[in-house]
């Protein structure tokens, strides 16, 4: 098959021809009609500030295709269903795994990184991350839901436990930010504030629902910024990894409020006056990945006409050009939410 292969100590991606295994017993193949092109797949290839667990690297974790061939023991799907793999992998016994919540297994992995991924023209998976994908759903959302909208439906969802009427703030807007924006919305937020410090990125969240867009200077105070201009907010969810500006926002955050960390930094979270915090009894949750209960949440919300993505698909590109794809989007050539490969 055909795939966009990382191997050691390289920048970029080759396209080349390779074997791919027969599916194991419990594993399915798919032929890859989709796969997202995400930010952490920039870090992986371009900037070599994730590794994965072996080279070669096929990565990709925003997958989706129709069943090709059926492992020994599957019993949930058949040749030709259209699916959608979880973006995450897990052992499937300890105790997390077995209560749906398999994002706290301490074998978690993520597709691309620890096995290979979806930028090829098959892709195996073991049948337990794998959802079948409706009809009304195309190829290329369906496979941005694995990551790109599973993991801010996780935070705003199941951690942060966003209630009808409540104010939202989400600081940074890229591909993750952009949907909690569009989950929000649809979740039912009465104001969503969302903070960047690029104002094409502002312009895109504008088209997901935000009700007020905040442009943000080198240094300036987000907090300050927001309680100028008379707001409070009910959840806070993070996806810009820079600490200081989240320590900023505690005296604007309402009693009973969260602040779900999704962006992952360098600097410290500091709390500059606890007593607040413990006084109004603020949550602070961290927040990763998804777990199995939002593929399908969110395929009802999709086919229910409750979440639009129809702005999230900047571009559909063959495999040969993902190097292209990795550049502009570490770039912000255009201002793109989501390129995807299409294989």
């Amino acid at each position: 098959m055909k795939a966009a292969i990382l191997h050691p100590n390289r920048r970029n991606l080759s396209i080349e021809n390779i074997e791919i295994p027969p599916p194991k017993p419990k594993e399915i193949q798919i032929q890859v009609k989709s796969c997202g092109v995400c930010g952490s797949d920039v870090h992986l290839v371009l900037h070599g500030h994730l590794k994965p667990n072996q080279f070669p690297c096929v990565p990709g974790h925003e997958v989706s295709g129709i069943i090709e061939k059926l492992g020994e023991e599957v019993t949930k799907f058949k040749v030709g269903d259209r699916v959608v793999l979880g973006a995450g992998t897990s052992c499937g016994r300890c105790i997390h795994c077995q209560s749906g919540r398999e994002n706290l297994c301490s074998q978690t992995g993520v597709r691309g990184f620890d096995s290979w991924g979806g930028y090829a023209e098959f892709a195996n998976a073991d049948e337990k991350d794998v959802v079948r994908l409706p009809e009304t759903i195309p190829f290329d959302i369906g496979g941005i839901l694995a990551d790109a909208v599973s993991t801010p439906y996780h935070a705003v969802k199941f951690r942060g436990n966003l209630q009808v009427g409540e104010n939202a703030l989400v600081i940074g807007s890229g591909g993750l930010g952009i949907h909690a924006v569009a989950i929000c919305k649809s979740l039912g937020a009465l104001e969503i504030l969302v903070a960047d410090i690029d104002e094409g990125s502002l312009e895109n969240a504008k088209k997901f629902g935000a009700t007020e867009c905040l442009l943000l200077g080198k240094g300036e105070n987000l907090g300050k910024k927001i309680q100028k201009m008379g707001k409070t907010v009910d959840i806070v969810l993070d996806f810009s990894g820079h600490m200081e500006t989240v320590t900023s926002i505690f005296r604007i955050t309402n009693r009973g409020g969260r602040i779900v960390l999704v962006g992952i930094g360098r600097s410290p979270l500091e709390i500059p006056i606890p007593f607040y915090l413990i006084e109004r009894q603020i949550s602070i949750l961290g927040s990763y990945g998804s777990d199995r209960r939002a593929l399908p949440d969110l395929i009802s919300l999709v086919e229910n006409g409750d979440l639009n993505l129809k702005n999230s698909i900047t571009d559909i590109l063959p495999l040969e050009k993902a190097n292209e794809a990795l550049v502009h989007l570490d770039e912000k050539i255009g201002h793109p939410i989501r390129f995807v490969l299409s294989p």
